[in-house]
């Protein structure tokens, strides 16, 4: 059993999580009526959002008291965010319930230590904007994001064919520990959909535009879960 914040992944096999991904200043009312419709958790991707840190902090401490749904915090590197992406994931990590940071990211150890020290779960993640790796090379991001300190393991590659996705899907199937799992792409959307069927314990989908190839809205991808 792992937990986000209150929320237990991974209790009954093959149950859907839906994760929204915040990337502009949404309206509160927005977040609370996507809760309704059965958006589990939140993404905030503090790297896309347009607005001075202050300002985004303030924000996450309105999202934790007013809509109540457990928080990751995502922050990738950019313009933006090069010079001071620990003290980015410091200053937001008392409002958020995890923080996800990439594979062999130079800050990981100084900002996994932090999450550590604050109880937040932690997502290590390793997206693949070219390809889907075969099941050895997968089987060893897993490994290293272990070694990394995972609790939470979040492999996403792309799918040039549906069999790329498949073979994503089959692996996250067996994966022993506990795994984010789906593929970019139009070829890939469908694992989006099916990827808690395959072991995945949520899955993502946008709020205001798609964030990346392939994503679908969490309202949609609730729908299609939901069939």
């Amino acid at each position: 059993m792992i937990k986000i914040g209150s929320l237990e992944l991974g209790r009954k096999p093959r149950e859907a999580r839906v994760a929204a991904v915040v990337d502009a200043m949404v309206p509160m009312q927005d977040l609370i009526d996507l809760k309704k419709k059965g958006v589990d958790l939140l993404e905030i991707r503090v790297d896309l959002i347009d607005k001075p840190l202050d300002c985004i902090v303030r924000c996450l401490g309105d999202l934790k008291k007013e809509v109540a749904l457990p928080m990751i915090g995502t922050v990738r590197e950019n313009e933006r965010t090069a010079k001071n992406r620990a003290a980015v994931f410091q200053a937001i990590m008392p409002y958020v319930d995890c923080i996800d940071i990439e594979l062999g990211a130079s800050i990981a150890e100084h900002v996994q230590l932090s999450a550590k020290s604050q109880g937040k779960t932690i997502i290590v993640s390793e997206h693949d904007s070219e390809k889907t790796p075969d099941t050895k090379v997968l089987q060893s991001i897993v490994n290293r994001a272990v070694a990394q300190g995972a609790d939470i393991v979040k492999v996403v590659s792309t799918a040039k064919n549906e069999e790329d996705a498949w073979r994503l899907l089959r692996f996250a199937k067996s994966c022993k520990v506990p795994i984010v799992a789906f593929a970019m792409g139009e070829a890939g959307t469908f694992s989006r959909i099916r990827a808690c069927e395959y072991g995945s314990l949520f899955t993502y989908g946008y709020i205001t535009k798609p964030v990346a190839p392939g994503q679908l809205s969490a309202e949609e991808l609730i729908e299609k879960i939901n069939k």
